[in-house]
């Protein structure tokens, strides 16, 4: 009688963990399944769009002095020495806007405390690269990033045939500690393996905030008001549901470093992941319902949207482990298997699988320092909370 209670109570307790963990396991198993199959070698047919006329690469920066020259300096290269660079001086204190001039880009500074956030500076650049410089596309670079050399050329012929594109954005550890190394796995499996996956399925692959480009009709449809402290996904959303695809152009590469300590890395999560909730509260409800009036294509973002951080993810299915009830035990198991084989594909496709591999080691105390930042991430959730810049590395 005593294990018959017991194991109701664990039923009655871990159903809901079952179903908090579910939609994870369920993007996981999707994408990561895809992004093994091989990739498709058609050749492209004729474009489908009007031809490109001018690209303006547009570079959002808040305080970034120490970088800013170096990015213009590489997406210059990038467009063979010239290209259109326009970079948004946006609430600096620093010598940004002069050090941007410098380096050969064209400037402009939006000074106002009231519109503090990327996505106001987003929306600044947007309107002078399309109303006044007269652009036919736009891509987004952020201040602190560099980019492949091919990837200008890359994006202006892929712009012939999509209306969006997100490139390929990796983030690497500018040290050899293993917390930097973990950070950059969980940001590789989030902005390369799962767009990879999701365009293997002709899915939309989401716009990662660095890195995304579009052309001029698509702000004509769809027009730009993201203003969250997740501005990115906020206008994919937006996106999706004007039946608009972003297209993963994986070639075109972009990198940045990881958040330099501890606490740069907390103020990044949180406000990714209090975002993402979010998100979450105000856009599942109409997903939902677009999914249930037929919109089969809105199910995967709306999983993806559900799903929890990998890390809370891993915590409350080792959780399920100890429950005195099989049925829940198997589930957990079988969950922290897919969570394997999408690092497992993870490491296989990064740039440094052994560094990556010894880094997990450290994965328990990451999963609890991720755990113990959940009333940060509850407190970004909020309708007001602040867009705060993420601290650079000193160079």
């Amino acid at each position: 009688m005593i294990l018959h209670r017991e194991y109701g109570v664990a039923l009655v307790v871990g159903t809901p963990l079952v179903l908090i963990t579910a939609p994870l396991l369920v993007e996981l198993l999707l994408v990561t399944l895809a992004a093994m199959l091989p990739r498709s070698r058609k050749a492209l047919l004729a474009p489908t769009r009007p031809p490109l006329g001018k690209l303006v690469v547009v570079v959002p920066s808040h305080n970034e002095e120490v970088s800013i020259a170096r990015c213009v300096h590489s997406v210059s290269a990038s467009a063979g020495g010239g290209g259109d660079i326009l970079v948004v001086a946006h609430n600096c204190s620093d010598s940004t806007a002069e050090e941007a001039r410098a380096a050969g880009a064209m400037v402009t500074v939006l000074n106002d405390p009231a519109l503090a956030g990327k996505g106001n500076a987003l929306a600044h650049g947007f309107h002078i690269a399309f109303a006044e410089l007269g652009a036919d596309a736009a891509i987004i670079i952020d201040a602190d990033s560099t980019v492949s050399a091919d990837l200008i050329g890359l994006v202006r012929q892929r712009l012939e045939y999509a209306s969006v594109l997100q490139c390929r954005y990796e983030c690497r550890s500018a040290s050899n500690d293993p917390r930097s190394r973990l950070r950059a796995l969980a940001f590789f499996c989030m902005n390369v393996v799962r767009p990879l996956g999701r365009q293997r399925l002709h899915l939309s692959c989401g716009i990662f905030g660095n890195g995304f480009a579009m052309r001029r009709q698509v702000l004509e449809q769809v027009p730009y008001n993201a203003h969250s402290i997740v501005e990115d996904l906020e206008f994919h959303l937006c996106l999706i549901a004007a039946g608009i695809r972003c297209e993963f152009l994986e070639e075109a590469r972009i990198w940045a470093e990881v958040p330099p300590d501890a606490a740069a890395a907390v103020t990044q999560s949180a406000r990714w992941e209090g975002g993402r909730l979010r998100m979450f509260q105000h856009h599942a409800p109409a997903l939902f319902l677009q999914v249930m009036r037929g919109r089969v294509a809105l199910l995967e973002p709306l999983v993806d949207l559900a799903g929890l951080p990998l890390a809370l993810e891993v915590a409350a299915l080792c959780g399920l482990l100890f429950f005195p009830a099989p049925v829940l035990r198997v589930y957990a198991e079988a969950g922290l298997g897919i969570i394997l084989l999408h690092l497992a594909v993870a490491l296989c496709l990064g740039p440094d699988p052994l560094a990556a591999l010894r880094a997990l080691l450290q994965s328990p105390f990451y999963v609890i320092s991720k755990v113990a930042m959940l009333p940060a991430i509850i407190r970004k959730a909020r309708n007001r909370a602040a867009w705060v810049r993420t601290s650079r590395v000193e160079k």
